[in-house]
């Protein structure tokens, strides 16, 4: 009799240590993925409530992902991924390494039910214009983009228009002068040429929009939804 109160002692126990660890940290973990013989890792955080019978929508942000805490910047130190699952990954420079974001998309497609067999990205600043062009690189992959503040290189329309079928949204501050300038001209241009773009400048936001972290952030991306 004794044992069995101490073993459901020490059930209860682990259970409240699990819940408080989600409380604390959120669902997050490093993932692996196998690409040319290697083991290569990422950020995941998942929705507090995740099931894994339900399909989610998948956020693809830049990341180094050299340990759990090595999140994408705009998602750093939550713990409510809003119903989101959120991927930290090297995005950044990888319009020449499009095999190995393929092979961890589809890696992410056989681990998760992914919304719209799709996926979502971020970029900002100086990475922007590179993961503009790996959506170009493989268009087919992605349902939205948002720059954060962040601009594809506008001078080539033709490429340009690669982002059809993909929805971009320029987010940027009104004292981000430089950017907010540039993303103007890029939101104008891609509406010329019938890519679904909008734009939305912060009153008094800066080129580092640090209060959007989290939700003012993953609001936003919400909008790209289909």
């Amino acid at each position: 009799m004794i044992m069995k109160k101490l073993n459901n002692s020490i059930i209860v126990l682990i259970m409240g240590f699990c819940l408080f660890s989600v409380y604390l940290f959120g669902q997050k973990k490093m993932g692996q993925f196998e690409y040319m013989g290697k083991s290569l890792n990422y950020t995941v955080q998942l929705p507090l409530d995740y099931d894994d019978t339900k399909t989610y929508p998948v956020l693809v942000g830049p990341s180094e992902a050299a340990s759990i805490n090595d999140e994408s910047f705009y998602w750093q130190g939550i713990k409510d991924s809003q119903g989101w699952i959120l991927i930290g990954y090297k995005i950044y420079g990888a319009s020449n390494r499009t095999d190995e974001i393929k092979a961890l998309f589809n890696h992410l497609k056989s681990t998760y039910h992914v919304e719209g067999n799709k996926f979502h990205t971020v970029c900002y600043s100086a990475n922007s214009a590179g993961i503009f062009d790996l959506v170009m690189a493989m268009p087919d992959y992605f349902t939205g983009i948002t720059g954060m503040a962040g601009n594809p290189n506008n001078s080539n329309k033709e490429k340009l228009k690669k982002l059809k079928g993909v929805r971009v949204q320029f987010v940027v501050g009104d004292k981000d002068t430089y950017w907010m300038q540039s993303a103007k001209k890029s939101n104008k241009i891609l509406l010329e040429i019938g890519v679904e773009s909008s734009i939305e400048i912060i009153k008094n936001g800066k080129h580092v929009m640090k209060p959007l972290i989290g939700k003012g952030f993953l609001d936003r991306a919400e909008r790209l939804r289909q």
